[in-house]
């Protein structure tokens, strides 16, 4: 996979996990569901994916363990997508765009 492809997957999991927060704080709620940990989550994982783009843009040599970071900070954020209600298919969505992403970073981190 190519450096600009990397970066892109990042870029559209920062998108997405923002529209999720919206979604969530917007009525998107379920019942049972850990919604404070889940906001946490999104913008964790919103915040490392646009902070990787940049490393990665950069060609920082510090991008590999950045990228290894927001690899598992994307996967979390998929499981708790994964784990809420979701009706109209938000979060399962998220958990897809937040998996490719994870994959991408394992990925230009050296560790597949």
């Amino acid at each position: 996979m190519e450096l600009s492809t990397h970066i892109q997957l990042c870029l559209d999991c920062h998108r997405t996990c923002t529209a999720s927060v919206i979604h969530l704080l917007h009525g998107g709620t379920g019942q049972g569901h850990d919604e404070q940990a889940h906001l946490v989550a999104l913008l964790d994982c919103a915040q490392i994916c646009v902070t990787c783009a940049d490393f990665m843009t950069r060609s920082s040599p510090h991008h590999a363990h950045i990228c290894r970071e927001c690899a598992d900070i994307c996967e979390g954020c998929a499981t708790l997508c994964e784990a809420h209600a979701d009706p109209d298919g938000t979060f399962k969505r998220c958990a897809e765009v937040c998996r490719q992403c994870a994959v991408a970073c394992r990925e230009m981190s050296g560790h597949d």
